[in-house]
């Protein structure tokens, strides 16, 4: 089969993108619509003392300019978290919610204070200077060690030195125990203290929003990663019908997490088009998106780990501090807790582990998920830790991973944190990815970079995943007279070649013709519900479409024996074709679908199938990493790069690897170069792309990647994620590298070049 699981096929979505015929958000009513410009603080702690909008509003071009007390007035209600934890001690977390505008306080720098809508865009950006706005400035807090001192800036009054939650996980008082057992009995206590740098996602496309009226009803276009989630949220604001608000997102350019949120203007946008009752739209600039948009990862963690002689994990505990920015995200309290503590020991036997999680507010942008979703910052953790053990007690740092990791007799292995770790083989593939990397020749690639006044270094990684479980991957398919047919599917595609893994799926199943196959997204009001996330497209949506359509096949069969004159026993589908036993008769699926399509009614083979896995996937692998560093300038460059992976079932090894290399960009980029840096008053440093620096091509090697599979028992597909697995292995294979380079035991993200010749000149010093 030309178009069948396992094929490198080339991404059937690509053509229309080629040729500039994608439609993304900007270009959806073109022409139409009045223009949004945003009045952003300029403080990251104030009270808005006073407002004064008239001058805008009578400015030319404008139609409207509003603040918080316009939307209060007609109900507009605010963005909540959508999902709490209770904290360890069984209370509830204070619930705090998030206006569209300033109501009176000023929590970060870029919140909105007021919006102008204008016939042009020139007019409304004129119209904001004309805004005056008064504040009473106050102490900002961005660190989150700094904001738990009884002398920090308090954000809220619900949240006594702005902790948000205490939350706890795992045997934490049985990890305390087994670490001080291990202390009195004479073995190491080795402990870290890592940084976890706050990212922007930096999608190729901003979060513009167009927003069309119609009577009671209302359309909004925009880039999400599901468009279900965000309109049931918007319709709540705004005091509509779920039928009556309806999302659409054509294409999108990219999405890696933040396009899953509510958004303060999205609302704002939605509310003035309702009531002006004109079509309005948002362009986002760059430079809103770094102060406005949802930001990644930024936690501080430390762990304590008690190991014996031979460097076996015995016991660990893990403290976090998370980030939650000035307000809570969607699923901000999530990421950090119940979604980091999945898989907290890494494909590694620990026995003994508990964490602690405190979630705090600082002046600075909300945080929520970003590629990998508290995974990243878990696997970094344990991979430092394991690092530094290796160090502590002077054993091979691939040999100290070989001894503590999960053995195949072990699997199914259960992980002290939940779940089962279904399949793999993680000492095998450790063994083959060193052999890959040729890590035996690596002393005299070393000699060589020193012959040319450069360090090299070698690092490692491994990583474990859990993903890719539960539902949200419903599909409705639709079948037309003329044998084509449509995949109305859940989720949203953002880059990752959804429409062409759900027809490779479907046309592999049941040998239909991959020409006749539409996949639709991206309806809130068509489409069935999901959201893009977790690495679960391929495990839950894909294995929703093979169930559809084996179950097709099976009435499809009954429609076939019908037609054919036999009985329902004597005919078999191959390739696509239906054939009676011991005859000539034959039909293809095409043909049949013609000929028992009905003029008025649905089609009777038309099908809805929402799966739900039976457990999540437990993708793993390793990341080994050669990096030089030049003497005299101290600029690191990644030289060689190799992965090995176990992803179960290969549907596509095109857009996997795809997928693989776009993760590690970003995990490099964080390791090396990305970090949005505030100042003491809460001013963000790093605001455009010429101070946060984006990896570039001549920042990787070519980069070398393997499978080692065994498929998952979880799925219909024995599918494994893979969109967030390079995101999870990059960083620490990087640092690791480049603290082997340096001769130092460890260095925090970003490892830019200021902090290498700090460190550089602190290691001098020392000497």
């Amino acid at each position: 089969m030309k178009f069948g699981i396992g094929q490198s096929v080339k991404r059937v979505e690509d053509k229309d993108l080629l040729i500039g015929q994608g439609r993304y958000t900007d270009d959806e009513l073109p022409g139409e619509g009045y223009a949004v410009a945003f009045l952003r603080s300029p403080y990251a702690h104030a009270v808005l003392t006073s407002l004064d909008i008239s001058a805008a509003a009578t400015a030319p071009g404008v139609i409207m300019a509003a603040s918080h007390a316009d939307m209060a007035a007609d109900n507009v209600g605010e963005i909540h978290c959508q999902q709490y934890v209770d904290n360890s001690d069984g209370t509830a977390i204070p619930r705090t919610t998030k206006p569209a505008m300033i109501a009176d306080i000023v929590r970060y720098a870029g919140d909105i204070a007021a919006m102008v809508v204008a016939e042009t865009r020139q007019q409304a950006m004129d119209a904001i200077e004309l805004i005056e706005a008064d504040y009473d400035s106050m102490p900002a807090v961005c660190d989150v060690y700094a904001a738990l001192e009884d002398d920090a800036p308090q954000l809220y009054d619900c949240y006594p030195n702005n902790v948000v939650f205490d939350w706890a996980s795992g045997d934490l008082d049985g990890a305390r125990a087994g670490i001080a057992a291990a202390k009195a009995d004479g073995h190491k206590i080795v402990a870290v203290d890592v940084v976890n740098s706050r990212l922007l996602a930096s999608a190729l496309e901003t979060r513009p929003v167009v927003a069309q009226p119609d009577g009671e009803k209302l359309t909004l276009w925009l880039p999400s990663q599901g468009p279900a989630p965000l309109a049931k949220q918007i319709a709540i604001a705004l005091g509509m019908k779920d039928e009556e608000l309806r999302v659409l997102t054509g294409h999108v350019g990219g999405g890696f997490g933040y396009k899953i949120f509510l958004h303060p203007e999205q609302l704002c946008v939605a509310w003035a088009a309702r009531k002006l009752g004109r079509v309005v739209r948002w362009q986002q600039e760059r430079s809103e998106a770094f102060l406005s948009d949802v930001h990644g990862r930024d936690n501080r963690t430390k762990a304590w780990a008690a190991v014996d002689e031979t460097g076996k994990i015995l016991a660990m505990e893990v403290s976090v501090h998370a980030n939650m920015g000035a307000w809570l995200s969607n699923f901000g309290i999530y990421i950090p807790t119940l979604s980091a503590t999945r898989t907290l020991t890494g494909p590694y036997d620990i026995q003994t582990v508990g964490m602690r999680v405190r979630g705090i507010v600082t002046n600075t942008p909300a945080v929520d998920a970003f590629r990998g979703a508290g995974r990243p910052e878990a696997n970094y953790l344990l991979e430092r830790l394991m690092d530094h053990i290796a160090a502590e007690l002077s054993i091979d740092r691939f040999e100290l991973r070989r001894r503590n990791l999960i053995k195949p007799e072990q699997i199914p292995y259960k992980m002290v944190e939940g779940g089962a770790v279904d399949s793999g083989d993680m000492p095998g593939l450790l063994d083959e990815v060193i052999e890959k990397a040729d890590v035996a020749g690596f002393a005299g690639r070393r000699a060589e970079s020193e012959a040319q006044g450069k360090y090299r270094g070698l690092g490692l990684s491994m990583y474990l995943e859990q993903c890719g479980q539960g539902g949200g991957g419903g599909v409705d398919i639709e079948f037309a007279a003329d044998g084509s047919v449509v995949l109305y599917a859940s989720q949203q595609d953002n880059g990752q070649g959804h429409l062409t893994t759900l027809t490779q799926i479907f046309s592999d199943r049941l040998g239909y013709d991959a020409e006749l196959i539409k996949v639709v997204q991206g309806d809130s009001l068509r489409t069935p519900p999901g959201t893009t996330g977790g690495a679960k497209m391929a495990s839950v949506l894909g294995s929703s479409v093979s169930e559809a359509a084996s179950l097709i096949a099976v009435d499809a069969q009954k429609l076939a024996a019908e037609h054919l004159g036999v009985d329902d026993a004597d005919v078999g589908l191959v390739e696509g074709v239906f054939t009676a036993s011991g005859t000539n008769q034959s039909i293809s699926i095409e043909e049949l679908v013609r000929l028992t399509a009905t003029e008025d009614g649905p089609h009777p083979l038309n099908r809805f199938n929402d799966y739900q896995a039976s457990g999540a996937t437990y993708p793993y692998g390793s990341h080994i990493i050669e990096i030089e560093v030049d003497k005299a300038s101290f600029v690191p460059q990644i030289v060689r790069y190799t992965t090995m992976d176990d992803f179960g079932n290969i549907l596509n090894p095109l857009t996997l690897f795809g997928q693989i290399q776009g993760g590690i960009a970003q995990g490099v980029g964080q390791a090396l170069y990305e970090h949005l840096a505030y100042d003491e008053t809460g001013q963000l440093l790093s605001g455009s792309l010429m101070d946060y620096t984006l990896p570039r091509a001549d920042h990787l090697p070519m980069l070398d990647n393997h499978t080692r599979n065994t498929p998952c028992q979880n799925n219909l597909l024995g599918v494994k994620g893979a969109g967030e697995a390079g995101a999870i292995g990059a960083p620490p294979a990087v640092i690791s590298a480049l603290c082997d380079a340096l001769g130092v035991v460890h260095i925090d993200m970003p490892a830019t070049l200021d902090s290498i010749w700090k460190l550089m000149q602190a290691k001098k010093a020392a000497a």
